[in-house]
């Protein structure tokens, strides 16, 4: 992980700037003191987390592959999302599927639907293909831990790829605090705001805040995706409301109980790839008019408690979130056949749940946790299908409406024993036990009313070795299981989606899996900082939706026609890498050269294909120069760097007939700087100038195309 603090998100800028003097400029007005030091007396490396162990450790020593983004980063940049804040860490790629407003991340080269996104220690489900979205207010966020890596012995049945923690803000320290903030992006015409009062009054703390902003099409060069420098589809608009009340108790307030509420309402357009409009596909649209996410969580930690039992932590929460989706396709196979398809699907996800543990000490060398989880994730959908069928002018209109209510109840139990062999040695294992239940409660369906319920089980295990015994220098090695139940839609549902066809649900899905080897090193001394790890992860019975029912063994049910899919479990992917993430402050001064960068390559293996055409770039990372010191008695700090990556290739098919789409690699200049201002610092300012050279790129081939010159205006008021 990289420490700098100016991530962002492209956005574009006015002509009016002139690249190559702006960043001579910019860093000719930087205090060039030889003799300043970096304002920090810490680096990452001794940062805490609980991520990687469900226990507080410092990222120097954990056995995992762990990345904090702390508020002194988050607080350095225009918040415009979480997933933004994520993109430089190794092994990270962000995505949006086209929908500007519903970023996502994928972890290791797994997709978005294999990593756990968790809201203080809570998961956040979301029943579709593209994975969950991190839909939270950024300037409520106190720090975002990352587990890169299978970790679903500790954080449930979705991380293969990893698991994002968002741990949002609590109340300040003296009784009463304001806080005001507001950014603008020239990008997208975009303008963000929020506001938060907090404190502490005596035993008692408390936050509220709220935020709203609004995105406008995206500026991007003119070229391969527009005539006109604007990116259609690809505006955006957030709301959000958040609530915080906590209350520490017990003689020595060891005992702490908390109450936190928020919703979140997302609108979002997508944006059409016009080289998706093949043969016969005319037309390709998708509206996202409603994302509502409204969540309660109730949370008790006690520390200190005794010789034994050190600590005990129980939550629970629940949550409603209620989406609107359609899309609509166009195809004319002959110049007298027009054929139009609208799909509307209507959702509700609701899960309720939560989470009991003790952290245990029977012996000085010995930490144990144990605990339980459950967790009820209840999906009810309604979805319509309109297909309007003209021929020689004469339209036929068909509408179909299908109802389809089911549920994933998971229980599971965990166990972890953290065990110090020698004061340079340490062990940890775990394991964890799953029981999961799905049923369809209700369907509109006769085919499908007979599926009622299924029950499975399954045991999954991890094993991690540090060792501390050279000067500032941590070794580790890790071996982890991840684990993930198909979806609800899965399972249970016929979709209408892309190519116009009909995708059934397949009850019969068997769950996929993951195992992880990765060996590490992290050193920190000398103002040298270096964490960097290998790792070789092989997944099997990935569920994909490319299988026609009109091949045999394909297992359709006898109401599927020859132009159906089926969901099935056919794939499989092996995925190596190197993460590595450097820097260096250089002796006598404030200037820290640092490099965040992933190698990667993923075979996939299908039944019919076998290549290492993934989509996901061989090489990516970041490169640059950051300097952290004191202007007349303020903190200030600028950032140079290169974001950047190699060329993406995306095989489909069959190896007897590939079919390969290529991205060009790419890379950005940008240019950072900020400081604070006022008495206590109370105001804190940041200036990005991104995509310095107007560079036309597209990160992935699931990301809408970079935007082009931009920069972003961030500036936080405290008092």
């Amino acid at each position: 992980m990289c420490h700098s603090s100016s991530r962002r998100s492209s956005r574009p800028c006015p002509n009016l700037f002139r690249p190559r003097a702006m960043a001579l400029s910019l860093l000719a007005a930087l205090p060039w003191n030889t003799n300043a030091q970096s304002t920090h007396d810490t680096t990452w490396l001794d940062t805490i987390t609980v991520v990687g162990t469900r226990t507080e450790t410092s990222i120097q020593n954990n056995p995992a592959s762990v990345s904090v983004i702390d508020q002194e980063e988050i607080a350095r940049r225009a918040p415009e999302s979480i997933a933004e804040m994520l993109r430089d860490v190794p092994g990270v790629e962000v995505v949006d599927s086209s929908a500007a407003g519903m970023k996502r991340i994928r972890i290791r080269g797994e997709s978005s639907r294999r990593v756990t996104i968790l809201v203080d220690g809570q998961e956040i489900t979301d029943h579709s293909t593209y994975g969950t979205p991190l839909l939270v207010d950024p300037s409520g966020v106190e720090r975002i831990e990352v587990v890169r890596g299978p970790a679903s012995v500790l954080y449930g049945a979705k991380a293969i790829g990893g698991v994002v923690n968002i741990i949002t803000k609590r109340g300040a320290a003296q009784p009463i605090q304001l806080e005001l903030g507001g950014s603008y992006y020239s990008g997208t015409r975009g303008t963000q705001g929020w506001a938060a009062v907090s404190g502490t009054l005596d035993d008692f703390d408390y936050r509220i805040s709220g935020e709203t902003d609004h995105h406008e099409d995206r500026k991007v060069p003119v070229g391969r995706y527009t005539s006109t420098g604007r990116l259609d589809g690809s505006s955006y608009h957030n709301d959000n409301l958040a609530l915080h009340l906590g209350y520490a108790f017990g003689e020595n307030r060891n005992h702490y109980l908390s109450l936190k509420a928020d919703r979140h309402e997302l609108s979002t357009d997508s944006w059409t790839d016009p080289d998706t409009l093949t043969y016969p596909i005319t037309d390709f649209r998708i509206e996202l008019p409603k994302r509502e996410r409204r969540k309660v969580g109730l949370f008790y930690d006690g520390s200190d408690l005794g010789s034994v039992v050190r600590k005990v932590h129980a939550d629970m929460y629940y949550q409603v979130i209620d989406r609107l989706f359609s899309n609509h396709v166009t195809m004319q196979p002959m110049p007298v056949v027009k054929v139009g398809v609208t799909s509307t699907s209507d959702d509700q996800n609701t899960n309720y749940g939560g989470t009991a543990q003790v952290d245990l000490q029977f012996h000085p060398d010995h930490y144990t946790i144990a605990g339980i989880h459950y967790l009820m994730d209840d999906l009810d959908t309604h979805k319509t299908s309109t297909t309007v069928s003209q021929v020689f002018g004469r339209p036929t209109t068909t509408i179909t409406h299908n109802q389809d209510r089911a549920s994933i109840r998971t229980t599971s139990a965990f166990l972890q024993d953290e065990w110090t062999l020698t004061p340079d040695v340490k062990l940890t294992a775990g394991l964890r036990y799953y029981n999961v239940q799905t049923k369809l409660k209700s369907t509109s369906s006769p085919e499908r009313a007979g599926y009622g319920a299924e029950t499975t089980s399954r045991t999954v295990k991890s094993l991690g070795l540090t060792y501390t015994g050279l000067p500032s220098t941590t070794l580790r090695a890790l071996y982890s299981e991840g684990y993930i139940m198909p979806t609800l839609l899965q399972l249970f549902t016929d979709t209408t989606a892309g190519r116009g066809a009909v995708t059934l649900g397949n009850p019969g899905l068997k769950p996929e899996t993951s195992r992880n080897i990765e060996i590490g090193t992290r050193y920190n001394a000398d103002g040298l900082m270096l964490d960097g790890a290998v790792f070789f992860a092989r997944a099997k019975n990935y569920i994909t939706s490319n299988v026609s029912c009109s091949a045999a063994g394909a297992g359709c049910p006898d109401r599927a026609t020859v132009s159906d899919y089926i969901y099935k479990n056919m794939d499989k992917a092996d995925t190596r890498g190197l993460e590595l993430a450097a820097e260096y402050q250089l002796p006598g001064t404030s200037f820290t050269p640092y490099l965040s960068g992933t190698w990667i390559k993923r075979e996939l293996h299908e039944p019919s294909l076998n290549t290492y055409n993934s989509g996901t770039p061989t090489l990516s990372g970041r490169l640059g120069v950051r300097y952290e010191g004191r202007l007349v008695g303020k903190d200030v700090w600028g950032d140079v760097f290169v974001r950047a990556a190699t060329d993406q290739k995306l095989t489909t098919g069959t190896d007897a007939a590939p079919d390969t789409t290529r991205l060009p690699g790419w890379g950005t200049l940008n240019v950072a700087f900020g400081g604070s201002l006022g008495q206590n610092d109370s105001l804190r300012y940041g200036v990005h100038f991104n995509n310095v050279l107007d560079k036309e790129y597209r990160a992935s081939l699931d990301e809408l195309p970079g935007t082009g010159r931009s920069v972003e205006l961030t500036m936080r008021l405290t008092f």
